[in-house]
């Protein structure tokens, strides 16, 4: 059995072969093509929202420094360190002494 074409019978097979290949390849490049900007649209998306997270969280941070700076501004007007405590209380003690003895010696005068 011999097969036998005409050259134009044969230039329109090579390019019906060779659009069905182009053919298949475009539509297979397309697919990836579509997955690929899919995955990059869901990955700005995460990226957008992380970017947002971040801020919030950001000025969170800002939020509790401020705070702390506040604290530390209030906590020598509001309480008293230990050393400087016992200082004053050093010399109230030394007041009451001293009060105690004037009135043992106005007691022996007596």
């Amino acid at each position: 059995m011999t097969f036998s074409l005409e050259a134009y019978q044969a230039i329109m097979l090579a390019i019906t072969i060779v659009g069905s290949i182009f053919g298949a390849g475009k539509a297979f490049f397309g697919r990836i093509e579509t997955s690929l900007k899919d995955r990059d649209d869901g990955l700005k998306t995460e990226l957008s929202k992380m970017g947002d997270q971040m801020s919030k969280e950001s000025e969170a941070i800002r939020q509790l420094d401020r705070e702390i700076l506040k604290l530390k501004a209030e906590l020598p007007r509001e309480y008293v360190a230990k050393e400087d405590f016992v200082r004053s209380f050093t010399v109230v003690e030394a007041k009451i002494d001293a009060v105690q003895t004037t009135l043992t010696q106005f007691a022996k005068e007596k």
